[in-house]
C-alpha cells in the first residue's frame, strides 16, 4: 500500500485518494489484504465486525497470530487447511475456492476463549504490472447461522418421537422449503459479492501500476507522493485519459526509454 494512505485503483479522474479506501471500507464483503508473507496489511470494516476484532490490532499481525487455532481442540484443522490455501494462490497464481470450514476465532467473552464459527472463505492473487503476485485478497462469509439451523434440524429429527408418514413429510418439507429459500437467497448475495470483489481486485491491480508511477514522478521531479499523484492526474485530465492509463504507460516508458526526463514539461 502506499505510504498516502489509499489501498485501492482506479475511480474517475476527479477522484481523491480516500475515495480508494472508502470503497474497501464500504463494502460489506468481509475483505483482508495479506502480503505474500502472510502479514495483515489491510482489514475492512465488514471483515473486523464479522470477526469480532478492532482493525487496528489485525494491522501487521501475521495471519495465524491474528488468528490462530483454538489449542482447546486436539482436531483443529483451520490454521492448516487455510494456509495450505493460501499457499496455492501463491504457488499456482489461481484463486483459491475453500470449502466451509470451521475455524474458530479468538472471542474474549468465550470461557475458552475461541468462539466456534463457521466460514465460507475465497482466496485470490492481486498481480502488479508485471503479472508477479503482490498481495492476497482473503474474501469470507460467515455461514456459521446456517450451519447451525441445520444441526439443529437434524437434532429435532432424532430426538423426537417416530413421526407418521403424513406428519413427516409435512415438516419435511416446509423446513427444505424454508433453507432452499435461504439457499437462494446466500446464492444472491454470493454472486453480488464476488461481483463487488472483482471490483476491488481490478482496483487494486491499477494501484500498483499507479503505486510505480507515482514513485517515478517523486524520483523525476524530487517532489512528495501527493504532489507525484496530484500531477498524474492533472495529466489525465488534460489528455482526457484515465489514470491507470497515464500510470501504465509511464511503467513502460520508463522500463524502455533511454535516459532522460518522461513527463512533459507543465509549464
Amino acid at each position: 500500500m502506499h505510504e498516502t494512505g489509499y489501498v485501492l485503483g482506479m475511480a474517475p479522474r476527479d477522484a481523491s485518494p480516500s475515495d480508494f479506501e472508502a470503497v474497501f471500507h464500504a463494502t460489506t464483503a468481509p475483505l483482508l489484504v495479506l502480503t505474500t508473507d502472510l502479514v495483515i496489511s489491510d482489514v475492512n470494516r465488514a471483515y473486523a465486525s464479522a470477526t469480532f476484532r478492532e482493525r487496528e490490532e489485525l494491522l501487521g499481525q501475521h495471519m495465524f497470530d491474528a488468528f490462530p487455532d483454538d489449542p482447546h481442540d486436539p482436531e483443529a484443522d483451520g490454521v492448516a487447511k487455510l494456509s495450505a490455501s493460501l499457499g496455492r494462490v501463491l504457488r499456482t497464481g489461481g484463486v483459491d475456492t475453500m470449502k466451509v470450514q470451521k475455524y474458530p476465532i479468538p472471542f474474549r467473552d468465550s470461557p475458552r476463549g475461541f468462539r466456534d464459527m463457521y466460514w465460507s472463505p475465497v482466496n485470490s492473487p492481486v498481480t502488479g504490472p508485471g503479472g508477479e503476485i503482490t498481495a492476497i485478497l482473503h474474501h469470507v462469509e460467515d455461514v456459521t447461522a446456517f450451519h447451525e439451523d441445520l444441526r439443529r434440524v437434524e437434532s429435532a429429527y432424532e430426538q423426537a418421537d417416530t413421526p407418521t408418514p403424513r406428519t413427516h413429510s409435512v415438516v419435511a418439507q416446509r423446513r427444505y422449503a424454508e433453507h432452499v429459500e435461504q439457499a437462494a437467497d446466500d446464492t444472491r448475495r454470493r454472486r453480488e459479492l464476488e461481483e463487488e470483489i472483482a471490483q476491488l481486485q481490478r482496483a487494486l491491480r491499477s494501484r500498483a501500476v499507479i503505486d510505480q508511477a507515482i514513485g517515478i514522478v517523486q524520483a523525476e521531479r524530487r517532489c512528495g507522493p501527493e504532489d507525484a499523484f496530484q500531477l498524474l492526474v492533472n495529466l489525465s485530465q488534460r489528455t482526457n485519459m484515465k489514470l491507470r492509463d497515464i500510470a501504465g504507460a509511464l511503467v513502460r516508458l520508463a522500463a524502455t526509454a533511454p535516459p532522460g526526463p518522461l513527463l512533459p514539461d507543465p509549464r
